[in-house]
């Protein structure tokens, strides 16, 4: 599976009604991050993007593919400070008969440099290696989409995509 390929159809996939709606029904402030040259903006929280993703990928690979999605998976593991800990993730991508999932995706909605690390620690080290990143932006009306990308390919190659 291109998970790459699989998140970008997906965000593309979005319903640009929910999403914008996102900014007045179901919002955070943007606090310093500017959105339209403004601070304190209303935008969409994490969950309007991670219930929306949730629902292509059950509807496209679960029901056409024999996929397992699941939301809040579990990871725990002994971290640095020799603790053993619980994380969560918003979502894993797995094949049926299969353990481990394929892919674990962390969604961020507009987050500062502290907050980007503190998704970033709650993969566990084991999926450290292969993690890759994808970076989306929207207007408010989610019409104009914008991503940019750093990931690994199907050989292992590191690839870079800017305003794709």
């Amino acid at each position: 599976m291109d998970v790459f390929e699989v998140v970008n159809v997906t965000v593309r996939t979005f319903d640009q009604k929910t999403i914008a709606l996102g900014s007045s029904r179901f919002y955070k402030s943007s606090n310093h991050l500017l959105v339209n040259s403004k601070q304190n903006a209303k935008v969409p929280r994490e969950g309007t993007y991670d219930a929306e993703m949730y629902r292509i990928l059950t509807n496209w690979l679960t029901k056409v593919h024999g996929y397992e999605i699941t939301g809040q998976w579990h990871l725990d593991g002994i971290c640095d400070d020799g603790g053993y800990h619980h994380f969560y993730c918003d979502l894993t991508i797995k094949e049926a008969d299969v353990t481990n999932p394929i892919a674990v995706i962390e969604i961020l909605a507009s987050g500062s440099v502290p907050k980007i690390k503190k998704h970033f620690d709650q993969v566990s080290n084991d999926q450290e290696k292969r993690l890759n990143v994808m970076h989306f932006w929207h207007d408010m009306d989610f019409k104009s989409i914008r991503m940019s990308a750093k990931f690994r390919d199907a050989i292992g190659k590191y690839c870079e995509i800017i305003k794709s």
